[in-house]
């Protein structure tokens, strides 16, 4: 048993490395991708404008830890190649506002103090960002968020933190995956919908882990349902038998599992060790992205006795057959990530991609490539009727958050099953 779970831990480091093809090279700190724009302009406005002629760019700048170690860099080589197909998109349909967009990449090792200090000196040595993408993590966007609100530059992002959802602390910040609520809150309805009444938990440590589980706790008791059973993991933890003896006595009709990376195969590991594996498992969205739970043996252990009984949370995007959240822009973002390379994790992981169009629009809506005020603003009126070139879910901000109102309808609860180009087959 420890020597298939070994195999599928190494084939995360194989998949890191067939990912690496479509990023910068690890010796590299920046690079520029700068497609030649051609056509109209991508969300219906041909003219130049916004602060400066068409032979002026529109400039993002992503701050990520791509060759940071871990697991981490998968997620951070998955958003570079989210944000590298969504500029190539902008760019064939005329850029934003009839400027050429240009992605300028830094690595930051995942490293928040590398983070402030590269953000720092591209600041001060550079012309200004029209876009900031901060890092893939919270710990790397919060300590940006202050130079970027100093510095007057929107900046959408995929990090969690409910801080960074303040327009008052953060006025040109917004968030694009869905916030814990939602995941919570379709756990919570997924639960009664099974005749669940009784849950139980394991959730890492560490902050993300941590605030996964007090929004889930607070999802359960809104929906009148027992949370009889809550432990933690640390990262360091090989084993996770005692807390799953501690879990298995309270007797629950559901297990939540919140986790990424190889804790995820100890929990699995020891799950099966004590013979728990008939109480459903439920895996959050983080652990969605392992490719222990999205490929088969030997590369996974989606098919084997850890895996029996187990669900996973994913993004409703993500599941073969879904319309995307405007019409025709899931084929076009689908299409646009293959041409950079293989599309190897979750589409919950590319909301780069999402994160681009929408700033994109939102200087489009207010004819400015330079004004983060007004182009803050606009995003303040986003509702999930509002069309555009975003992909992944649909979103509502207002000017109390930056954050995306809670919506379950975009995500959903699914076996564990074979992930094909991003996506999970429709059951």
């Amino acid at each position: 048993m420890r020597k298939r779970f070994g195999a599928a831990i190494a084939m995360v480091t194989v998949a890191a490395l067939v990912t690496a093809a479509c990023s910068p090279a690890p010796d590299e700190s920046s690079q520029s991708s700068t497609p030649a724009a051609a056509g109209s302009s991508a969300q219906g406005s041909a003219a130049a404008s916004g602060g400066g002629s068409s032979s002026e760019p529109y400039r993002i700048v992503q701050l990520i830890g791509q060759n940071q170690p871990g697991a981490g860099a998968l997620n951070a080589k998955a958003a570079v190649q989210a944000a590298t197909a969504a500029v190539a998109v902008l760019n064939a349909n005329g850029g934003v506002l009839g400027h050429k967009v240009e992605l300028e990449i830094i690595d930051d090792g995942g490293d928040p103090t590398q983070a402030v200090t590269k953000l720092q000196q591209r600041l001060s040595s550079g012309e200004k960002p029209n876009l900031i993408l901060p890092g893939n993590t919270s710990a790397e966007a919060l300590p940006m968020a202050p130079i970027i609100t100093e510095a007057g530059i929107l900046s959408v992002q995929q990090a969690s933190a409910d801080a960074l959802d303040d327009p008052a602390k953060y006025p040109y910040f917004f968030k694009t995956p869905p916030v814990p609520a939602s995941w919570a809150q379709s756990l919570a309805e997924y639960a009664k919908k099974n005749g669940a009444t009784k849950i139980a938990m394991i959730a890492g440590k560490d902050a993300f882990g941590q605030a996964t589980a007090e929004a889930t706790r607070v999802a359960l008791k809104d929906a009148g349902l027992q949370l009889v059973g809550d432990e933690t993991y640390a990262a360091e933890d090989l084993d996770m038998t005692a807390q799953l003896e501690r879990l298995k006595a309270t007797n629950p009709d559901l297990l939540f599992m919140q986790g990424a990376g190889s804790p995820i195969g100890y929990v699995l590991e020891s799950r099966e060790k004590i013979g728990w594996t008939d109480v459903p498992l439920i895996a959050d969205s983080t652990a969605s992205v392992t490719s222990l739970l999205n490929q088969p043996a030997p590369d996974g252990l989606v098919g084997t006795d850890q895996a029996k009984n187990v669900s996973v949370q994913v993004l409703a995007a993500a599941v073969e057959g879904s319309p995307g959240a405007n019409p025709g822009a899931m084929e076009k973002m689908l299409a646009a990530l293959k041409a950079v390379g293989p599309i190897n994790l979750p589409l919950n992981v590319y909301f780069a991609y999402d994160a681009v169009m929408l700033a994109a629009k939102a200087a489009e809506e207010t004819n400015t490539i330079t004004d983060a005020a007004a182009q803050a603003k606009w995003l303040e009126t986003v509702t999930p009727d509002t069309e555009g070139l975003w992909a992944l879910t649909k979103y509502t901000f207002t000017a109390e958050s930056h954050g995306p109102a809670v919506d379950t309808s975009q995500v959903e609860i699914i076996p564990a099953t074979t992930l094909v180009d991003g996506q999970y087959p429709k059951s």
